[in-house]
């Protein structure tokens, strides 16, 4: 008989919650994915659920999937999980349809990963361009101030003093002269 483990355990085994466990699981069984159920009607998990929900969540942690997506991928790549009769038979537009949204994506994610190395080298060339800019600008400065310590410090020189005779020095001046004479 197969081993079966308790959701806290599956949970603690892939470090997540158990709340997150339950929810990946409700997802599963929504989709389709049927697990069996303990005392309480509690889930029980096998190896075979525990590689399913591990493969959920590398495709939602690792690769960034929706969701549905994810589960439609988990529940695909296990061949022996328990689908229900009806989800086993896809159509296979719905297949093709899938393979070309993934092709799309990953065109995508091709044309993100070219446009942020264009964005990558023009940030260099930027930051390449103000370094010059400041080490131009340290030297000009520098310059300038190496003129300015050259030059001799301005001679300060006081104006002369010129002492005019006021208008009443004269007048008395002259008063002074015709009391005299």
């Amino acid at each position: 008989m197969e081993q079966a483990y308790f959701s806290s355990e599956v949970a603690k085994s892939l470090g997540v919650g158990a709340s997150t466990l339950r929810k990946y699981s409700s997802a599963l069984e929504a989709a389709g994915y049927r697990f069996d159920r303990g005392i309480n009607n509690s889930r029980v998990f096998y190896q075979k659920d525990i590689i399913t929900v591990q493969r959920l969540l590398k495709l939602i942690q690792e690769q960034n999937l929706p969701l549905e997506a994810a589960i439609e991928l988990a529940m695909k790549t296990e061949p022996d999980t328990h689908i229900e009769q009806k989800q086993a038979e896809q159509p296979k537009a719905e297949s093709n349809e899938l393979s070309e949204r993934i092709a799309r994506l990953e065109e995508q994610q091709e044309t993100l990963i070219q446009v942020n190395k264009e964005l990558v080298k023009e940030l260099a060339q930027y930051q390449r361009w103000m370094k010059e800019k400041l080490e131009h600008q340290e030297i000009e400065i520098r310059d300038r101030l190496l003129l300015n310590s050259l030059q001799p410090p301005p001679i300060k020189r006081e104006p002369p003093k010129y002492r005019l005779p006021s208008l009443f020095s004269i007048f008395r001046g002259k008063k002074n002269e015709a009391t005299f004479n």
